[in-house]
């Protein structure tokens, strides 16, 4: 398996991966423009040389939605816990 050489790096020192586009991106612009964060991000597929498939953004609209309702369910028994 080839795998992205950022993805090659992080599993020479043995760390699991997950990679993001678009959430720490956001986040610097919203600390840049003086808001509070806090962010959670859905992992829609795996990234490119981990399994030999072809990307697809298919895949990740249709993940995206699933990926959110169960976000939305832990955060919610989350809040209501804490409350």
């Amino acid at each position: 398996m080839v795998l992205r050489p950022e993805l090659r790096d992080a599993d020479r020192i043995g760390a699991e991966r997950a990679g993001g586009v678009s959430t720490v991106p956001e986040v610097i612009l919203a600390r840049f423009l003086g808001l509070q964060c806090a962010a959670f991000s859905v992992i829609t597929n795996f990234a490119a040389g981990m399994t030999g498939a072809e990307l697809s953004h298919e895949e990740t609209k249709e993940m995206a939605p699933k990926g959110g309702e169960k976000l939305a369910s832990l955060l919610a028994e989350a809040l209501k816990e804490a409350a």
